[in-house]
């Protein structure tokens, strides 16, 4: 049994505007993400459902051809195989519940998370 206590910052990556702690059980896990205002996840997909819940803020995701603004107390399945991605229309905090992803404890799916306030694209 572990206790995760979100208030201490302990095992907390951030990139870019993205902010994320996990807590992890022996087949799910579920995060605790702070976003800042334009905090965007790009365009992916995976075999895992997520449930994402909105404590604060307002968050923009755009499910296959579907898009829903979540706010405080409201959630969003996105099931296995579906293309999704968001941006972060105010500073939010979500929680997410996935299967166990080893990707999202060892942070190697950071490329996925950016604000587009700090990146120049090509013209």
């Amino acid at each position: 049994m572990t206790q995760y206590d979100w208030n201490k910052n302990v095992n907390r990556t951030t990139t870019d505007g993205y902010s994320r702690a996990v807590a992890v059980g022996e087949k799910m896990m579920m995060a605790h993400v702070k976003l800042d205002e334009g905090a965007m996840t790009a365009a992916h997909q995976h075999a895992h459902e997520e449930i994402i819940y909105v404590v604060f803020g307002k968050w923009q995701i755009r499910l296959g051809e579907q898009e829903f603004v979540l706010e405080a107390n409201q959630s969003l399945v996105v099931p296995p195989n579906v293309e999704h991605s968001s941006i972060a229309l105010a500073e939010t905090l979500a929680v997410v519940a996935t299967n166990y992803r080893p990707e999202w404890n060892e942070n190697t799916d950071f490329w996925l998370h950016y604000n587009t306030d700090n990146h120049l694209w090509a013209v």
